[in-house]
């Protein structure tokens, strides 16, 4: 009798647990960030932009929007050395390196495109510790 009823409190208990991981799994998701980078026009080196898939990054004459670069606490634009440069500054933010690939746009420039994850129960706590310079302007008003 005490192992029959040890067996359905084990099972019990296994199926509550199963139960709430299962609702905790559902508040996670998956979000996207992509990195590209596209030649400066008159230096050397890369113009990094980050894509949340939120607003657009190209705009319509081809280039790169300057309102989705990071900006730190203080509104200075954070100039990025490198992709890889970049690809740290969003490890360091708990984000997942998953895919890079490369095209050419309108201006006949390459552009590398790295794509980032970060499992997250929302789109604000997915961005926490990163700021646009568009978003740090809207917060100054």
């Amino acid at each position: 009798m005490n192992k029959y009823l040890i067996l359905c409190l084990f099972a019990f208990c296994f199926t509550i647990s199963f139960a709430q991981s299962q609702v905790d799994n559902e508040k996670i998701r998956r979000f996207y960030c992509e990195v590209k980078g596209v030649e400066k026009d008159l230096s050397a080196g890369l113009k990094i932009i980050f894509d949340f898939g939120d607003r657009a990054s190209f705009n319509v004459w081809g280039g790169l929007t300057s309102k989705l670069k990071f900006v730190d606490d203080n509104g200075k634009e954070i100039e990025f050395n490198s992709m890889v440069d970049a690809a740290n500054y969003m490890v360091e933010r708990g984000w997942v390196f998953q895919q890079a690939y490369s095209s050419v746009y309108f201006s006949k420039k390459p552009v590398l495109h790295w794509i980032f994850y970060k499992d997250a129960n929302s789109f604000e706590e997915a961005r926490e510790g990163i700021l646009t310079k568009e978003e740090y302007k809207k917060q100054k008003k």
